[in-house]
């Protein structure tokens, strides 16, 4: 005969089932969130290697303290998706979901970012220099709708891979008298910086600099201590003149906008907050590599620095056109803040005590 099963013990069969079950199933599920981050330059590059070394780990960690979310990071770095330059259209056009911007190549595009080349002599502080750029985009919000309504970006931070560009040439200069008539390499936003002081300004690039440099393209160049060690420029130009002229922004950290509006405001948040530790860590990186390249460059091309007198130094800032002025009327013309931005940005470096040489607002 079979047995009556009791109500009670039905009860506790289906209890235990369900304690079974709650045991062996995970308590929450994580989220895994694919996200491609694109660059034409390496991880050498302190942009890249803070980008790598710093920011990924950095939201890795503030995802974890809840496990809600993980990234899968794809690193299409070193112009394995987009070469030097290409980084604006990859991260517009959805190559990359995300990366860093060198907005120093793209002053027609982006040109509130270009305040820092139109003020030299000002500051070689290059985390001033990356602070005082996240004021300015965070108090004029044109920064933010240009990204946004023209290039489908949202920018989360700048920082500066410039602290201080120097006179590096292949004879000893003492004197702006000397420059005169010199065939000087220069980047475009550093060409007029030359030009007022009399030298037959060259449009050049790091790539190609110590060629043009050995073969006498042009026989200086303005570039950084960093960049001159780490592309042995030092070596056909072992001289350098170091007239304080000052460091730049360069570099801005995006998202996709698309990408950006998909992802779980925990994530965004966390992509937000990761940004402080990319931009020290690039800071770091520039300030290191500023001494280890000249470091360099001392000990295997025998550079020998000049310090420029007050008087150079000043005579240098005023024999350049009033550039800041310039650019703050080019972009008052375009319907933008030109006035204001440069105001504030000379404000903010006063108030810092910065060896400022000219008062670009003040012209």
């Amino acid at each position: 005969m079979s047995k009556k099963i009791s109500k009670t013990t039905t009860l506790a069969i289906a209890a235990a089932a369900t304690a079974t079950v709650a045991a062996t199933a995970p308590a929450s599920s994580q989220e895994v969130i694919n996200l491609t981050a694109i660059s034409g330059y390496p991880p050498p590059a302190t942009w890249i290697g803070s980008l790598v070394d710093a920011y990924m780990p950095a939201v890795d960690a503030e995802l974890a303290k809840t496990g809600n979310y993980k990234i899968e990071w794809n690193k299409g770095i070193s112009g394995q998706i987009v070469k030097p330059r290409g980084e604006l259209e990859g991260v517009e056009t959805g190559l990359g979901d995300m990366g860093v911007i060198v907005t120093a190549f793209h002053a027609d595009k982006v040109p509130l970012y270009d305040v820092s080349f139109k003020t030299p002599f000002t500051s070689n502080d290059i985390a001033l220099i990356s602070a005082t750029t996240q004021k300015m985009v965070n108090t004029f919000p044109q920064y933010a709708s240009t990204w946004i309504n023209e290039f489908n970006q949202i920018a989360l931070a700048p920082t500066g891979a410039v602290d201080n560009y120097m006179l590096w040439s292949a004879k000893k200069i003492t004197n702006l008298d000397q420059v005169k008539g010199l065939k000087v390499g220069a980047a475009g936003p550093n060409l007029p910086w030359v030009l007022a002081i009399g030298a037959a300004g060259v449009q050049t690039n790091l790539a190609d600099a110590y060629n043009s440099l050995t073969t006498g393209i042009y026989e200086a160049m303005i570039v950084w201590r960093q960049g001159a060690g780490a592309f042995k420029l030092c070596e056909p130009a072992p001289f350098a003149y170091d007239a304080t002229l000052g460091g730049v922004n360069g570099f801005s950290l995006n998202y996709n906008k698309d990408v950006w509006e998909t992802l779980p405001e925990e994530v965004q948040l966390a992509a937000q907050a990761a940004t402080k530790a990319w931009v020290t860590e690039n800071v770091k990186r520039v300030n290191d590599g500023a001494k280890s390249g000249l470091a360099r460059c001392e000990k295997e091309f025998g550079t020998e620095v000049t310090e420029a007198s007050t008087e150079q130094r000043n005579a240098w800032a005023m024999a350049l056109p009033p550039l800041g002025k310039q650019w703050a009327e080019e972009r008052n013309a375009a319907g933008q803040p030109g006035t204001e931005i440069l105001k504030a940005w000379m404000d903010e470096m006063r108030a810092n005590n910065q060896p400022i040489a000219r008062h670009w607002d003040r012209d």
